[in-house]
């Protein structure tokens, strides 16, 4: 079990935490907070500004909403934002003005769009469920699902032989919990590890939390979460159903494993087989999804 768990912790790069401090239910580490991404009907976009966070309210630029098939005007006079889906249905929001109107009925809002560095932000959530589309926040990784109603998943994707692809379509999935996950926040550089030839499993560690996901029906489940110490050598936390490091889910990672890093606006990808390391491919990240790079089919 120690030799598991020194795998699992140097490929992972849990060695390098210089701080950690454990609660009972609350863990903090100071690093640099992950920017707000956004998936639409199963694709991230790519965004030349990040969604921003305010008092646990999400706020897009709206500009963006080009990518969820919404039509905008913008009166820099009035600082009247008009946003219309392809059904004619028409909101019209003020900036800081909490009263906003859909096809000329007012409707109160709890957070009025606004205005930062030049960009018109409006709350994501109200806009897009006042239009008809379904909105879903991952916790665990900081991201942002919305689908229209007529958006159905295509499974087919998580059972591609393209591990690329396939494993692009996992991460495109948002993640699902039956149990209370772990009070973290997730850190700007992380990482996703999947076991070589395989992509319905994966650990997602976020700078100080490791979360094993498994892709069952179509769905992005999480199975456990642990933290572990900065000098490796104990776990200040287990959540879920995978509670230990020898159980048979996380296996395949001792072997042949990769492991796709976002570090900054670079993507970093190392790849293991019999206990060889290969690595990194570097490459920039225009999208989010560009996290997933292409490694040797068996990986």
């Amino acid at each position: 079990m120690k030799k598991i768990l020194f795998v699992l912790v140097l490929a992972l790069g849990l060695l390098s935490l210089t701080q950690a401090a454990a609660a009972s239910t609350s863990y903090e580490f100071k690093a640099p907070p992950s920017e707000v991404e956004v998936n639409v009907n199963g694709e991230f976009i790519a965004m030349d500004v990040h969604p921003i966070v305010e008092n646990n309210r999400t706020f897009l630029p709206i500009r963006t909403l080009s990518s969820l098939k919404l039509s905008y005007s913008w009166n820099a006079i009035s600082k009247v934002a008009i946003v219309q889906n392809k059904d004619g249905d028409e909101l019209k929001i003020t900036v800081n003005n909490k009263t906003a109107y859909k096809n000329k009925i007012p409707i109160e809002i709890e957070a009025p769009a606004k205005s930062k560095d030049g960009r018109v932000l409006v709350p994501i959530r109200f806009v897009t469920e006042a239009l008809g589309y379904h909105v879903q926040y991952d916790s665990i990784r900081n991201i942002v699902f919305i689908t229209s109603e007529e958006y159905k998943l295509d499974s087919s994707l998580l059972e591609q032989a393209d591990l690329k692809v396939a494993r692009k379509a996992a991460i495109s999935l948002p993640i699902t919990s039956n149990f209370k996950p772990l009070e973290v926040k997730t850190y700007k550089d992380h990482s996703y590890l999947f076991p070589g030839g395989k992509a319905n499993i994966y650990i997602f560690y976020d700078g100080y939390t490791n979360s094993v996901i498994e892709i069952k029906d179509g769905k992005a489940i999480l199975a456990g979460q642990w933290i572990t110490s900065p000098k490796g050598d104990k776990n200040l936390a287990w959540v879920g159903t995978i509670t230990e490091f020898d159980n048979p889910a996380l296996e395949p990672l001792t072997n042949t494993r990769v492991k796709f890093s976002k570090i900054g606006d670079v993507i970093e990808t190392y790849y293991w087989n019999d206990g060889k390391v290969m690595g990194p491919i570097k490459n920039p990240s225009k999208v989010y999804s560009d996290i997933i790079q292409q490694v040797p089919d068996s990986i």
